[in-house]
């Protein structure tokens, strides 16, 4: 879609969407002025201090900051990206959004047709396993300790008996008058010289599912009896235009709905649904790949609390662990790794000895970092020079792959002091890493004087020109910062006077005319003429603004994360500080900081 249709979709489904509806889906909310409050549902407290405004359809905790409007509040209850939350609440409010193309119509077609078949083949597939031809299937269920999970994830059975025949999904997918083609694109028909048949047969079936809870493809696991070497243990639904199996993760949907903050990512099916009956909600797998970037970028956004990754104690799941780190290692995500004892598997640990042992070793996990050095130290040996000089090797190679600034400098601090080699000696041996586009932060018209600055100073100046346009977004911008005197600080003349802006508001509660609000900044800019040109310069630039309270949406959003920004690099320089007098212990404390930190600064929204 087009920008100018893509904007008339976003606020007709605005202008549609109750806040305070939405909201109360998930939150009780009380009446409490002109707006609404209630107890946070983004973190715990027993005070509210959520507020939503009916007014400007905005909602703000002033307890742990989060704020926005209907899309953020979607975005952040559902872990959505922006256009998931625009396409849901889109569907709610009964709005159409425009598409691109006819190509691109079509495609969304044929997703929704793999979508619909997906879903009836999963539903074919739980009542043969629960009818009579299913029996052996049960009983395999029965004897792994997953019957209790049949229901949740939708367990089904895939009856066969030979390589060409009998059609049973061929002719359930006939009666359902289902395209063939469609069977054959997601792999579960195939066809040969004598007709279609059906790929999966004499298995367990496990249906997989997107993050949303839509069936995307299937696995399936060889039952006792029927093995051969004509035929794989398990087998997973090729890659189609729904299912790419470097961005799914099995168990996430289920995960999702138990609300589990912290995400255990294992390796097989019935570990993750032994895991997951044993109580232990978070726990996800990988479907046949190692850990890709795509996984990482899903479990920066469902696993708020961080990760922790479980390996084999032996020596692939060693691999798999150094593999693992150097793809999270440019991520701004908290993780640990979990080495489990040599010859166990998740599922054979907490069928064994419950979920307390489970527990028990999970709580051995550490930090991914000091995991892998740990691998490279047994495997290189760290003290012997060849050892150290390849160890470096790897270390400038993941700095060389780690785009975001402030991670790469948080790991070339944390490699130089495990190495025990300068700085300067793994930044000479980095390559520029490859940059990505770079989103503008604040499209903003230069003004005289001081505004002409920096560009924290003519986002402030954007800021200042869209109160004179619109005065009433004294309200928004006061629901939506965190501190007036972050944004617009005493230190400097003309920006003293708009905190005082704010502070008469609140008093008063009397919004002024654009008038009046230019007419008293210019009485307090009066005998300092650099100050009334700035002022001057707002008021030009107010004319020019297309939309006023997007201008302060943007405005505030690049000054919070400049705010976090600077906080991230004075806690940087107190960790070098830390280190370099061999205080571990604030090291630890200030790394810590630092992580959450950088976790914030780069969440979605």
């Amino acid at each position: 879609m087009g920008f100018e249709d893509f904007q008339s979709a976003k606020e007709q489904v605005k202008a549609r969407t109750d806040l305070v509806r939405l909201v109360s889906e998930s939150v009780p909310l009380k009446r409490a002025g002109r707006g609404y409050t209630g107890l946070c549902p983004f973190h715990d407290e027993k005070t509210p201090s959520f507020h939503v405004f009916p007014d400007s359809q905005h909602f703000k905790c002033f307890g742990c900051g989060e704020g926005g409007d209907c899309f953020s509040f979607v975005m952040k209850k559902e872990n959505l990206e922006f256009r998931e939350a625009l396409t849901l609440l889109a569907k709610e409010a009964g709005v159409e959004l425009p598409r691109t193309s006819a190509r691109d119509r079509a495609q969304s077609r044929e997703r929704d047709d793999f979508h619909r078949v997906l879903s009836e083949v999963q539903v074919w597939y739980a009542e043969r396993l629960a009818g009579p031809e299913g029996a052996a299937a049960r009983d395999y269920v029965v004897s792994r300790g997953l019957d209790t999970a049949r229901a949740e994830f939708s367990l089904g059975y895939a009856p066969g008996s030979s390589f060409d025949g009998p059609q049973h999904l061929v002719n359930f997918l006939r009666q359902r008058r289902l395209p063939i083609e469609t069977g054959i694109a997601l792999g579960l028909v195939g066809k040969s010289a004598r007709g279609y048949f059906d790929r999966l047969r004499n298995r367990l079936v496990f249906p997989i599912h997107d993050e949303r809870g839509r069936v995307v493809g299937f696995g399936g696991r060889i039952l006792p009896g029927f093995e051969s070497e004509r035929e794989p243990k398990y087998w997973n639904s090729p890659e189609s235009p729904v299912f790419n199996k470097r961005q799914v993760l099995f168990g996430l949907h289920q995960a999702r709905q138990k609300k589990a903050k912290r995400l255990l990512v294992m390796e097989g099916y019935t570990d993750v649904i032994a895991v997951q009956m044993a109580g232990l909600h978070g726990a996800v797998a990988t479907l046949g790949t190692s850990l890709t970037r795509d996984h990482a970028g899903l479990l920066r956004r469902f696993s708020p609390e961080g990760v922790t990754l479980v390996f084999d104690g032996d020596a692939a799941g060693r691999r798999a662990a150094e593999r693992a780190f150097h793809e999270l290692a440019g991520e701004t995500l908290s993780a640990r790794i979990c080495l489990l004892p040599d010859g166990l598997d998740p599922a054979d640990l907490v069928g064994r000895s419950g979920r307390a042992a489970f527990e028990s070793v999970l709580d051995e996990a550490e930090d991914a970092l000091d995991v892998w050095f740990t691998l490279m130290d047994a495997k290189l040996q760290l003290r012997s020079v060849d050892g150290r000089a390849a160890a470096t090797r790897e270390c400038v190679e993941i700095l060389g792959s780690v785009t975001d600034r402030a991670r790469r400098e948080f790991l070339l601090q944390r490699f130089s002091a495990r190495l025990m080699i300068p700085p300067d000696v793994l930044i000479a041996g980095m390559r520029p890493p490859r940059r990505q586009p770079e989103i503008e932060e604040s499209r903003v018209a230069a003004a005289p004087g001081k505004a002409a600055g920096s560009a924290v100073q003519k986002a402030r100046a954007e800021l200042c020109a869209a109160l004179l346009a619109e005065p009433e977004l004294l309200e928004e911008l006061i629901e939506c910062s965190l501190e007036i005197a972050e944004l617009f600080p005493a230190s400097e003349h003309e920006h003293s006077f708009v905190a005082d802006t704010f502070e008469r508001f609140l008093e008063e509660g009397a919004l002024p005319t654009a008038d009046e609000l230019l007419s008293r900044w210019l009485t307090r800019a009066s005998g300092d003429s650099e100050a009334t040109q700035v002022v001057l310069a707002w008021s030009d630039l107010s004319r020019c603004l297309e939309d006023p309270r997007s201008t302060v949406e943007r405005g505030v959003g690049f000054l919070e994360r400049e705010r976090m920004r600077t906080r991230v690099d004075a806690l940087r320089e107190s960790y070098r500080k830390a280190l370099s007098t061999g205080n571990d212990s604030e090291a630890r404390q200030l790394e810590l900081e630092m992580a959450e930190s950088m976790r914030r600064l780069h969440r979605p929204g």
